[in-house]
């Protein structure tokens, strides 16, 4: 997963600043996971919780102990907006129009990927509304023994 980011993310361009946009809880931790496939690119990473464009802070890198969510801070030119899979769970709800309004009011000139499971970014909802460069959509397999 993290190398399918890579080579998406280099494909864009290596510079400027990349959002992710997940719920709170379930997202966080694979935005920090997909920043180590990016940690040498001269990108800076930010988070934002669902619609909430007030709420962004800064991912940082914290030697030895990987990516940290970091102090409230936005960025200045979002380059890359990763939208994580967990948006579109019935839970939270996210209308993918509102967050399409969300995320145009924001400064940048804005390419989109999608990083989901299971094909949750891939209904007509979200691919109709975001014109996603990438969607990375990974299988899971459970098996409890």
């Amino acid at each position: 997963m993290s190398k399918c980011f890579r080579t998406a993310v280099e494909s864009l361009g290596k510079e400027g600043d990349v959002l992710f946009v997940g719920s709170p809880f379930t997202c966080l931790p694979f935005a920090e996971f997909l920043c180590y496939g990016i940690r040498d690119f001269p990108l800076k990473p930010f988070f934002m919780p669902s619609l909430e464009s007030s709420k962004i802070r800064e991912l940082v890198k914290d030697e030895g102990y990987g990516y940290q969510l970091g102090g409230l801070k936005a960025g200045t030119d979002y380059r890359i907006v990763t939208l994580l899979g967990g948006l579109a769970i019935p839970k939270y709800g996210v209308p993918p129009k509102a967050l399409k309004e969300s995320i145009d009011c924001l400064p940048g000139r804005k390419d989109t990927i999608a990083v989901c499971f299971q094909g949750s970014l891939r209904s007509p909802d979200w691919t109709s509304t975001f014109q996603f460069k990438y969607l990375i959509d990974t299988d899971l397999a459970v098996t409890m023994e």
